[in-house]
C-alpha cells in the first residue's frame, strides 16, 4: 500500500487481492473485517459510505493489521473478538478461539433447560469462558463454575461474563484448577451438568494444524501432549469413581478419533450415552446420562 488518496472501496479491493495472493481464506470478507474494526463500523456501512476518504493515520493502522493477518495470525486476535451463540466474545492469544463446532455443545446442553430447575452447571477448561457465559445467560436460573489452568485465560474468561452477563456475573465462579492434579475438597460437589471442550489435539498432529492454529493459539488448550485421550480418562475417572457427582456430562469429541474415544467411554460402563454428529456427519458430542 503506497501513500495515496485512499478510499474504503479502493482500499478494500487492493487488500483483497493481496491477501488472495497470500492464500489467505476468504480474502474479501478478512479485509472487511479489518477495515471495519480500524473504522469501528459494521460491514454494510463500508459499502454505504464506500467514497469515504481514509485518513493517513486510518491507512497506517489498517496496513499494521493487514500486516499481521499476512503472518497468519487468526483475524479474532487482531480484532480481540470472536462470535459465539450470538454474542461476541473478548479473545486474546491466552485463550481458544470459540469454533462453531462448540455451538453444537453449548446447545445440546440447553435442550435440557425444560428438565430441570436453577441447576449447577460445571465447565472444565473454561478458556474465553464461551461455553460457561453462555450457558448462564442462556440458561437464566443456573450457576456455573467454570475452571482453566491459565490465569490469564480467567481473566479472559472473568471480562466476557462482566461485559456479557451485566449485573448477573456472580452466578459465574471461576477457579484456577489443573484438572489433571488431585481434585480440590471445596470443588467435589454435585453438579446437575458437567460440560467440558478438551485439548483433543493428538501431539503427533500438531505440525499438520493450519498456521494460524499452530502458530498462535495456546498449546495447552490444543493438545495433550500425548494420544489425545488424556482429559477424555480424567474425566470419566473422575465421575466413574464418584470424585465428580452429575446427572449428564457432555464432552467435545475430537473429529480426528472418535472410534477410540468410544472404546474408552465404553470401558467404563455408563449407563447412557448419546453421541451427536456435527455439520459435517462427525461424531462431535458425547453425552453420558448417570
Amino acid at each position: 500500500m503506497t501513500a495515496q488518496n485512499w478510499t474504503i472501496v479502493t482500499i478494500l479491493k487492493t487488500t483483497a487481492d493481496f491477501f488472495s495472493q497470500k492464500n489467505i481464506e476468504n480474502p474479501r470478507l478478512n479485509a472487511e473485517l479489518l477495515l471495519g474494526h480500524v473504522l469501528d463500523m459494521p460491514r454494510v456501512r463500508l459499502y454505504l459510505e464506500h467514497d469515504r476518504p481514509l485518513s493517513p493515520e486510518e491507512v497506517k493502522r489498517y496496513r499494521e493489521q493487514v500486516r499481521r493477518r499476512v503472518r497468519h495470525e487468526p483475524l479474532q486476535y487482531i480484532v480481540g473478538s470472536a462470535g459465539f451463540m450470538g454474542m461476541e466474545f473478548e479473545v486474546t492469544p491466552a485463550v481458544l478461539i470459540p469454533r462453531p463446532e462448540t455451538e453444537l455443545l453449548a446447545e445440546k446442553v440447553l435442550e435440557l433447560k425444560e428438565t430441570m430447575d436453577a441447576p449447577r452447571l460445571l465447565d472444565i477448561g473454561t478458556g474465553s469462558g464461551a461455553l460457561a457465559v453462555s450457558l448462564a445467560r442462556l440458561w437464566p436460573q443456573s450457576r456455573v463454575t467454570a475452571l482453566d489452568i491459565s490465569a490469564a485465560a480467567l481473566q479472559v474468561a472473568q471480562n466476557n461474563a462482566q461485559r456479557l452477563l451485566a449485573g448477573e456475573a456472580e452466578r459465574v465462579t471461576f477457579y484456577r484448577h489443573n484438572v489433571l492434579a488431585d481434585w480440590p475438597r471445596d470443588l467435589r460437589d454435585t453438579y446437575d451438568v458437567i460440560v467440558s471442550n478438551p485439548p483433543y489435539i493428538r501431539r503427533d498432529e500438531m505440525d499438520g494444524l493450519q498456521r494460524e492454529v499452530r502458530d498462535y493459539e495456546p498449546a495447552n488448550a490444543l493438545t495433550d501432549g500425548g494420544d489425545g485421550l488424556v482429559f477424555y480418562r480424567r474425566l470419566f475417572d473422575l465421575t466413574a469413581k464418584g470424585i465428580l457427582h452429575t446427572r449428564h456430562l457432555f464432552v467435545e469429541m475430537s473429529g480426528s478419533q472418535p472410534e477410540k474415544i468410544r472404546a474408552l467411554c465404553a470401558g467404563y460402563n455408563f449407563p447412557l450415552i448419546k453421541i451427536y454428529p456435527d455439520l459435517n456427519n462427525r461424531d462431535r458430542i458425547l453425552h453420558i446420562q448417570f
